[in-house]
């Protein structure tokens, strides 16, 4: 939203005390949630994203299809890759506790094997996934590659990943991270 330059109304809630409007607009009741101004509700990141970029095309940020109606297939297997099968092991490496027929060893190891590798193969010749540019792949992925790196930051530092450590470093020291990471007060519902 902040890179498509779209005004928007932050309201940070407690995940613990979810305020009854938020579920009114989606049930579901996990975050992120858009009210759109035609009333419409989108409740996935990738389909804020997509939206939003819709409304203000940003250069070199998507890579549409003919028809732009979509992104084209590279940037489709990089979001399936990271829905599909990463989702699953950052909440493994994550949390432990709950997935018990599994050590987070074995988790580690897939993530190397099945998600970072293939990150770390692509960011060898390129500061970014898809080139010399900030892409919606790179937005989409980042905060995921962060909330495992920040599990335990410093066993990830020693997996010796030199080009995401470069792209996280690239990424924390970008205007859209700084501008998105602002801590705002708990929204009071009245």
């Amino acid at each position: 939203m902040f890179d498509a330059g779209i005004d928007f109304e932050v309201r940070e809630i407690s995940l613990r005390n979810k305020p009854s409007s938020m579920l009114n607009l989606s049930p579901k009741g996990t975050v992120p949630v858009l009210l759109l101004p035609d009333g419409r509700v989108l409740e996935q990141s990738l389909d804020i994203m997509l939206w939003a970029y819709q409304m203000n095309s940003v250069p070199h940020r998507v890579i549409w299809n003919q028809d732009h109606s979509d992104v084209d297939e590279t940037m489709k297997t990089w979001f399936k890759l990271n829905d599909n099968v990463f989702k699953k092991l950052l909440d493994a490496y994550k949390y432990p506790e709950r997935y018990p027929t599994q050590s987070q060893e074995e988790t580690l190891q897939k993530a190397l094997d099945q998600y970072f590798g293939p990150i770390e193969k692509t960011l060898f010749d390129s500061p970014y996934i898809l080139g010399d540019h900030l892409s919606m792949v790179d937005i989409a992925l980042f905060p995921f590659v962060r909330q495992f790196m920040r599990t335990n930051e410093e066993k990830f530092m020693e997996l010796k990943l030199q080009s995401i450590n470069r792209w996280i470093k690239l990424f924390q020291s970008s205007e859209i991270f700084n501008l998105s990471m602002v801590k705002y007060p708990i929204w009071q519902e009245s």
